[in-house]
């Protein structure tokens, strides 16, 4: 990316199609890039600088399809190259939430500007959040929600029956200037 405005308008592009991607080649994701992802992670803010994090990134077919098996809303994690689990230290709920939407959102971009697609997987309700963590070695005391899976797309047409309506709000509708429902002067 050039630091002109040529090169400014393409990163705002990449940032602005971040999209969820839920179907992949099985090409594997090269290792120096996994490492430059984490490195992504590891130095994306948070509250208070606590870092609440750790990160596991797996490509094991077999791990990957157990994930996948937690709830049918996620069964396409099985099928993607690698995936990213969030760990986060569980002392504040409240903030490590925060922090984990923070750093989800850069592992998104990140895997974007690399050429690489992405998407979220939420395990589900506690009792699948456990398992999720029994099948990664996850402590008990830790939270663990979800998974970034990253790959090669190859569509980001969500396949599933009870996808969401695509497209996006008018600017119009979702913001305002100075004051709740102000318009732009």
């Amino acid at each position: 990316m050039g630091a002109g405005p040529r090169g400014k308008s393409r990163l705002i592009h990449l940032i602005r199609t971040v999209r969820q991607a839920r179907q992949y080649k099985p090409d594997a994701v090269p290792a120096e890039v996994i490492d430059e992802l984490l490195e992504v992670a590891r130095w994306t803010g948070s509250s208070r600088n606590s870092q609440p994090w750790h990160f596991i990134a797996i490509t094991d077919k077999e791990t990957l399809r157990k994930i996948s098996e937690l709830r049918t809303a996620i069964n396409w994690v099985a099928g993607a190259p690698l995936a990213i689990a969030i760990v986060l230290d569980g002392a504040n709920v409240t903030s490590e939430a925060y922090d984990e939407g923070r750093v989800t959102e850069r592992l998104l971009i990140a895997a974007r500007v690399r050429g690489l697609r992405g998407g979220v997987a939420w395990y589900g309700d506690e009792k699948q959040q456990a398992e999720g963590k029994r099948i990664l070695g996850i402590p008990a005391e830790k939270a663990a929600r979800s998974v970034v899976t990253i790959g090669y797309a190859t569509s980001i047409t969500d396949p599933r029956p009870t996808r969401a309506t695509p497209g996006r709000k008018a600017l119009s509708e979702v913001a305002s200037y100075e004051r709740w429902g102000q318009a732009k002067r």
